[in-house]
């Protein structure tokens, strides 16, 4: 049996009777924190938290569900945890205080099999949300309850959300947060599957022109040393280009030959004066001005002008 008391203050601890916390593996994860009641399997909790507050949102509430339930206690508990759950409750603490909110356990749930278990604490999560209608008069962001899970974002709530990140600064990461991003990355390589569908994912997309110059900018006043030293790198080390000794795939050998043969193509430079020059080969092209042919084509495909030429490039 389980001694339970579904009403008690945020700061206290459980109390179980013939419970044990212990680390398990279940489904070939090691699980830790949680806590096994002999004869029914993992427990789970649907809980919330209510307001106690002299003004109108006296009452509201913010239910959640969790198979860790001290640790779930605990970082509510921290003062200066910024973040608990969505961001309305986050907002909420912050205003009213851990003290003007009481604990409950709304509903205990139990099963041996640990996943079966978060997707029944998930559905009564859901469930316990619509009951205290804590999405409209509450500090719940959605239905689904777990951040939002389930729930297609609409454009327009996506531009607003983007925009609120915006406004509060926290649109980008902190430079401590990229050091963490590096340090983890650090040394991984992407399986050629990964790579594959990056390539199948970004095939046939354009960047718009704000995203453009967005990277413009970004670039402006920069070296690409480091891809330039770690080619280097490469080539010193394995002895020539990656497709060096390989054959390549038919696929791109006919990219490649049409690549070619549009360079072969006649070209014509329209300058910023008005003023034209033709030349034989988009190579040629290249050569006058000291640019890459592939900043010729460029120019032709999309219309825009080299600045290094002064000048656009169109087929004739």
């Amino acid at each position: 049996m389980i001694a339970t008391n579904s009403n008690y203050n945020a700061n206290t601890t459980p109390f179980y009777s013939n419970t044990t916390n212990r680390s398990r593996t279940t489904n070939n994860k090691s699980i830790k924190n949680l806590t096994w009641i002999d004869g029914k399997g993992w427990e789970g909790v649907v809980y919330s938290y209510t307001l106690t507050s002299n003004d109108e949102k006296n009452g509201w509430k913010y239910v959640g569900c969790t198979t860790k339930e001290n640790i779930r206690i605990q970082c509510w508990n921290k003062e200066n945890n910024e973040r608990y759950g969505g961001q309305k409750i986050t907002d909420a603490r912050k205003k009213y205080g851990l003290s003007a909110f009481k604990y409950t356990v709304i509903e205990r749930l139990h099963d041996p099999d640990i996943d079966k278990l978060q997707e029944r604490l998930e559905e009564r999560e859901g469930f316990y949300i619509k009951e205290y209608d804590s999405v409209a008069h509450g500090f719940n962001s959605s239905e689904k309850g777990t951040g939002n899970k389930g729930i297609k974002l609409s454009e327009e709530q996506k531009r607003k959300s983007v925009e609120a990140r915006m406004e509060k600064d926290s649109y980008h990461h902190s430079q401590a947060t990229k050091d963490k991003i590096s340090k983890a990355n650090q040394g991984k390589v992407q399986s050629v599957e990964t790579r594959q569908k990056i390539s199948e994912k970004l095939k046939g997309q354009k960047r718009t022109e704000e995203q453009r110059k967005a990277e413009s900018d970004r670039l402006k006043g920069k070296e690409p040393k480091a891809a330039t030293e770690g080619a280097k790198r490469w080539v010193k080390e394995n002895g020539g280009g990656y497709w060096k000794g390989k054959k390549l795939p038919e696929e791109t050998r006919a990219k490649i030959a049409a690549i070619q043969k549009a360079r072969g193509v006649k070209v014509r430079a329209i300058y910023q004066d008005g003023t034209t020059e033709e030349f034989e080969t988009q190579n040629d092209a290249a050569k006058k001005f000291g640019i890459l042919a592939g900043s010729v084509s460029y120019s032709v495909d999309h219309g825009n002008y080299v600045k290094k030429a002064n000048a656009r490039f169109e087929a004739i």
